[in-house]
């Protein structure tokens, strides 16, 4: 049989079953949605696809040959790549762009002479085939979060991919860098290549994928053509309900002003702003990709140098570091929550008391009964999945994971909370599940600030809109009194002229 089959497919860990019996199959130059909830199991099946799992059961056949996969570059040898979603994770940020596509080729050679400038011809063809126009010897971490993505998905196909796995491509991508994704992978499709295309936002699997493949709880409910599937009938598979009707209700909060910046200078964007927060109040920050939000919510934060007055319930404040700004109840969930969120090797444990480390030490001791009673008390708050403590925080769905990075603050002395992007990369149910979160921190009267590109999520959770535009809030609108429309065009500089 052409194409890549994964037939009966078993993972367990420890008691918890992860995948049970999982059948998938990709054609020759198709995009093939994988769909489901957070620890519905994507991400193990991909692992074991990409070589980092090996499975309890089953077999993998690519283009009717048998595999077996010990690594990571077993499966690339076969023709398996992964652009992941957190890319900073898998390129080199002080090596310049050419060195990042050809790293494994120069590694997998070893001592083999390989000549560079034929190395550098077929990197610089494959940036001309993807539509990047970008020097060769650009360093890295100079290049946009959509630049870094296309290098990653250039070093995939230098190594001569032909099954590529895209993580939840679009998640920090704007409108206009995901079309031009999209007729990347068109132009790559059409030549033979197939994708196995992961996301959470459903219209758009809509568009660009062929077939689709939806788990739940760790079995394969449906696979079939995406144009014979709504989105609703999408959900309704991924949650084995229809999803709920939810609108925002107009919220009554307290008039007192609970927290305040003034004349805050972010220094990347070069402005200043002035922002006031009622208590028990949500405000959202809405904004395209790349508008200044998370310089924003950084700066807010002292996580980036800055100059300004913050007032927390009257009491003046100037901070100088995350560490003063914490001291005075300010919490802060990143966009980039296994880069800044989390310890990735350690604990749920670990992660959920890591704030409260002051609490639970005695001469310098962890005392680990109440530790592990903090954490246990958490997880079933937070409904976190597996129930477990003891298991490494890297091997939750991203869903559990930002549930993690929310819980942690909230036995501190925490008053601001501060959401940078807060539903990235998570799916229907987890969304749901975190904003009823946010919900219940205004309802006891905390103050919380929602950044987010996703215009639909603030018309749900937020009392108060701001639009940022190009690092500065350029418009305030009560939530009920403003349309999805409406946020779009004042976001992309509509109105500036008015």
């Amino acid at each position: 049989m052409s194409g890549l089959s994964m037939k009966n497919i078993y993972k367990s860990f420890g008691n918890v079953t992860v995948l049970n019996g999982v059948n998938f199959h990709v054609q020759k130059g198709e995009v093939h949605a994988l769909l489901g909830m957070n620890g519905a199991g994507k991400s193990t099946l991909m692992k074991i696809l990409a070589g980092d799992l090996i499975p309890d059961k089953g077999t993998i056949t690519i283009d009717g040959m048998d595999c077996t996969f010990s690594s990571p570059s077993d499966a690339k040898k076969t023709g398996i790549g992964l652009v992941a979603q957190e890319v900073d994770a898998v390129l080199f940020p002080f090596l310049p762009v050419y060195e990042n596509i050809i790293a494994e080729d120069m590694i997998s050679n070893g001592k083999v002479f390989v000549s560079p400038t034929k190395q550098k011809q077929q990197a610089e063809q494959l940036l001309r085939q993807i539509g990047l126009t970008i020097s060769l010897q650009t360093l890295v971490h100079e290049c946009t979060l959509h630049e870094k993505q296309l290098i990653s998905l250039a070093k995939v196909l230098f190594s001569s991919a032909r099954y590529i796995i895209l993580d939840e491509p679009t998640a920090a991508l704007s409108e206009t860098e995901t079309t031009r994704l999209f007729t990347i992978i068109n132009r790559l499709k059409a030549q033979g290549v197939s994708f196995i295309y992961i996301s959470h936002k459903l219209k758009e699997v809509k568009e660009i994928c062929d077939r689709v493949t939806i788990l739940r709880d760790g079995t394969v409910v449906h696979t079939g053509d995406v144009s014979s599937l709504t989105v609703e009938e999408m959900v309704h598979y991924m949650i084995g309900r229809p999803s709920p009707q939810t609108k925002n209700k107009k919220r009554t909060y307290s008039d007192k002003i609970a927290f305040e910046v003034k004349q805050l200078h972010i220094s990347k964007t070069n402005t200043t702003v002035d922002l006031q927060i009622r208590q028990g109040e949500i405000v959202g920050i809405a904004g395209l990709v790349g508008a200044g939000k998370t310089e924003l919510a950084e700066s807010i934060f002292a996580y980036t140098k800055t100059k300004g007055e913050w007032f927390i319930h009257g009491k003046r404040y100037v901070f100088s570091s995350p560490k003063e700004a914490i001291a005075a109840g300010i919490c802060f969930i990143p966009e980039e929550r296994r880069k800044q969120g989390l310890f990735m090797n350690e604990t749920v444990r670990t992660n959920l008391t890591v704030r409260l480390l002051p609490s639970l030490t005695k001469w310098q001791w962890i005392r680990r009964k109440k530790e592990r009673e903090l954490a246990k008390q958490l997880i079933q708050t937070l409904h976190i999945q597996p129930p477990d403590d003891d298991v490494p925080v890297k091997y939750l769905s991203g869903g559990n994971q930002q549930k993690i990075v929310i819980g942690k603050w909230l036995q501190t002395n925490g008053e601001v909370f501060i959401f940078d992007e807060p539903t990235k990369g998570i799916d229907v149910n987890a969304k749901w599940e975190v904003f009823s979160l946010l919900r219940s921190l205004a309802q006891s009267g905390k103050t919380i600030l929602y950044f987010t590109s996703e215009f639909q999520e603030l018309l749900d959770i937020a009392d108060t809109i701001y639009i940022m535009v190009n690092g500065k809030l350029v418009n305030r609108f009560a939530a009920e009194e403003v349309s999805y429309e409406q946020l779009i065009y004042y976001s992309s500089g509509g109105g500036e002229d008015d």
